[in-house]
């Protein structure tokens, strides 16, 4: 079977498992199973029954995904031979191909049916609701110094290695996480994460693809879906605006429940803390109330430095920071977030805003008033 067509297949599967059908069928599922899991180390063997089960209707959608010239055999005989080459590192089927790796994966499934258990488990008891000590005003706004100074802690606590765990690094992406210790955490899940990316970018190129949002940014960023501002404001020139933004992650990381829209309070603090750098913090946000969401089941805060590289004004380098609830997700569904989704989405990014963007003269100076003023009045 021709490269193409293991292609096309994938593509075909990709529309099942992004659709309505699927999503109904998997809650389903999960409704149906949910209660026989328990914490214990046992591994039971209506376990293995019921895997079976959920590997053999996946089995069943996919091979009525495939287009009908092509066979479900000569697909599986192919796709490992795709996958060896080239098409292993194809962007556009890489979601489709992680769930066909995971889903004959028993201990990465269990580990799926216990997290959504304890996640529903949580939502009902209310756990994790406690207040923080991030200074608001009586508005429910937020005070930017309290928050920038809340960053700074969390720099001066992750500026030694103690206690961080190697995730991932190479010579253009570091990643690690750390525990947070019982007594500041306000939820038992929250972990922190910190991040090194160097970028093939310029630092005028990297704040563009970084701090632009609007119809533009669908050509570099292609987890990005579209976005509102429910509180009004404008997203270039204002550097602290309310953003509701449209995602795609792909099914299985949906599945454990990193959801398709986010609601965010953006802020930006420019030459900071250096001249010529520009720091962002984002926070979950209650629209409605319009304040803090200390319910959101990932966010906590994210920060992000963009400043040039060092030695190389071709590239520049972001350093990031966020404290999130990922912590009690299976180590499987983190080392595919932290090995495979995030390098190529960074990658992927990259890519896209040189050949969209850069090659054919459509990129943005953001990093003066002026020219921010002069984007915002443009769009």
């Amino acid at each position: 079977m021709k490269d193409e067509d293991v292609f096309r297949g994938l593509q075909e599967i990709e529309k099942t498992i992004k659709g309505p059908k699927f999503e109904e069928w998997r809650k389903k599922f999960v409704d149906e199973h949910i209660d026989t899991f328990t914490y214990d180390d046992e591994n039971k063997l209506e376990y293995t029954t019921i895997h079976k089960s959920y590997e053999a209707q996946i089995e069943q959608m996919v091979e009525e995904s495939l287009p009908k010239d092509i066979a479900k055999a000569d697909f599986e005989e192919a796709l490992g031979t795709y996958l060896e080459g080239p098409g292993g590192t194809r962007e556009e089927t890489a979601k489709t191909v992680t769930l066909l790796l995971e889903v004959s994966d028993f201990e990465g499934f269990r580990d799926m049916m216990l997290f959504t258990k304890k996640e529903r488990e949580n939502k009902a008891s209310g756990a994790g609701d406690a207040g923080n000590d991030i200074k608001i005003d009586g508005s429910g706004m937020f005070d930017i110094d309290g928050l920038m100074d809340m960053v700074a802690n969390l720099s001066n606590n992750a500026a030694t290695d103690e206690g961080w765990d190697q995730v991932l690094k190479n010579n253009w992406l570091d990643i690690q996480r750390k525990s947070v210790d019982k007594s500041v955490r306000e939820h038992k899940d929250q972990i922190y994460m910190r991040g090194s990316i160097i970028f093939n970018l310029t630092y005028t190129e990297l704040v563009d693809a970084f701090c632009y949002f609007g119809e533009r940014r669908a050509q570099w960023d292609s987890n990005y879906k579209g976005h509102a501002l429910p509180r009004g404001g404008n997203v270039i020139a204002d550097d602290a605006c309310v953003i509701s933004s449209k995602i795609e992650f792909g099914a299985l990381l949906h599945m454990m429940g990193i959801p398709r829209q986010l609601n965010t309070k953006f802020f930006r603090k420019w030459d900071h803390p250096t001249k010529g750098t520009v720091t962002t913090a984002l926070v979950p946000w209650d629209i409605e109330k319009d304040c803090l969401n200390r319910k959101s089941s990932i966010l906590t805060l994210k920060t992000m430095t963009l400043k040039p590289h060092p030695t190389d004004p071709g590239k520049s380098v972001v350093t990031t920071l966020e404290i999130n609830r990922l912590g009690s997700l299976p180590k499987w569904v983190m080392n595919i977030l932290c090995t495979l989704t995030a390098p190529q989405m960074m990658r992927s990014l990259e890519q896209r805003y040189i050949s969209n963007i850069r090659n054919t003269g459509k990129g943005m100076d953001l990093t003066t008033p002026e020219a921010r003023a002069k984007a915002a009045a443009a769009e």
